[in-house]
Order: structure tokens, then C-alpha cells, then sequence
């Protein structure tokens, strides 16, 4: 199924974003740059007086083939041989801060593509990343057509409307299921971005997608 991508652009010129400042700030940089092995940029969305809505940008000097495998041998990442957390890191900054901390969008700059994760729950992001990694591995012969074409941008999660609700929750039952359930695909050789279903490991039928929507 094709999309008109402005329905997936994440806007943020639509929101009061500035170069994050906060307690612990060079801390926490330091820890993304030494498991992920990044540039990192961190800016807050500063519409909400009484929460931080951090916007974190990762550049990796890796193609999405790369990254997969370094993440897979344990090399990059490293959320089980180091037990690090995303969640544990924003509960620490949230615990010296006094002030309430969540991940609105995190993207990581590859050197082929770019994958943009926006937060679909509170803490969703924190709690799913690594969740979000796993898949991009088991998925990815299907998602670039059998290895031809790696896409360009990956959006993850999409909400496609009538499949799915864009309700914040914090059901366990829904929170793999809003990752794993439809990316936003952006190829060179489309126009629009096409619906990758991540149950079924397809995209989209767009005939299927008007019967359901009936």
C-alpha cells in the first residue's frame, strides 16, 4: 500500500524544539555515544513546562546491513552484555532532575538510511527499543525485497487508521504489538512510502487495506 509520506513526517518544525539543557546532560550523551557508537544530538520539545520531551538523533558511521550484524555479535547496543537500558537511563536523569522525562522521537543516521521511532505510549520508546532492533534484523531480507533495495527512511510505528488506535496506553498486550504491527517504507525507486506489515512480513496489499476500511 502507497502513502502520501506528509502523513508520516514527524513535524517537528511544528513544535518549540531547542538544544536540550539539563542535569546530567553530558552524562547521558557519553553513555548513548559509548553503546551505540554515535554522534549524538539531544534537543527537548519546550511546549510542556513541567515534562522534558527529549528528541534524540544518533549518527552512525554504519550502512543498516552493518549495523544489524554489529548488534546481533553483541557489539553495538550491547543491551544484554552490559544490561543497559534506555528506561533506566531517562529514570536516572528524570530521579536528579525532579521533573518528568520521556523520548518523543529517536532516529539513528545511518550511512544508507534512516530509521525515526516515535513514541506511541509514555516511556514506550525506552521500553521497546531493543524490541525495535530485534526486528529490524528478523525483518530485514523483507523489507529490502529479498536484499534488492534498502529503503532510504523507516518509519517505526505507523498507525494506519481503522487497523490500529494511536491511543497512548501502557497495556503490555499493546505495546510490542504498536511496534510490530505497520512501518512507513521510503524506497528511491517509489514515489510515495509503501505499508510494511510487520505480522505478516509483506507489505501491504492496498486492495486488502480498502476492504478492511469498508
Amino acid at each position: 500500500m502507497r502513502i502520501n509520506p506528509e502523513k508520516f513526517n514527524h513535524n517537528l518544525e511544528t513544535r518549540n524544539i531547542k538544544n536540550a539543557s539539563f542535569i546530567g546532560l553530558d552524562a547521558f550523551i557519553n553513555n548513548l555515544e559509548k553503546h551505540f557508537f554515535s554522534e549524538i544530538s539531544i534537543r527537548e520539545d519546550a511546549s510542556d513546562s513541567e515534562k522534558l520531551n527529549l528528541v534524540i538523533e544518533l549518527s552512525c558511521d554504519l550502512t543498516l546491513w552493518e549495523l544489524i550484524h554489529q548488534y546481533n555479535s553483541g557489539n553495538w547496543g550491547t543491551f544484554n552484555t552490559s544490561k543497559f537500558s534506555l528506561s533506566n537511563e531517562i529514570s536516572a536523569l528524570e530521579r536528579i532532575n525532579d521533573i518528568r522525562i520521556d523520548v518523543d522521537e529517536f532516529s539513528i543516521v545511518l550511512k544508507d538510511t534512516t530509521l525515526i521511532i516515535d513514541k506511541i505510549y509514555n516511556q514506550s520508546i525506552g521500553e521497546q527499543l531493543e524490541h525495535i532492533l530485534h526486528e529490524l534484523g528478523i525483518h530485514y531480507v523483507h523489507y529490502t525485497k529479498n536484499y534488492s533495495e534498502v529503503p532510504y527512511e523507516i518509519f517505526v510505528a505507523v498507525f494506519v487508521e481503522n487497523l490500529m488506535q494511536a491511543e497512548l496506553t501502557s497495556n503490555n498486550s499493546r505495546k510490542t504489538h504498536g511496534y510490530s504491527s505497520f512501518w512507513a517504507i521510503y524506497f528511491e525507486s517509489e514515489i510515495d512510502a509503501v505499508i510494511y506489515d510487520v505480522q505478516n512480513s509483506t507489505f501491504l496489499n492496498e486492495n486488502l487495506y480498502m476492504k478492511i476500511n469498508k
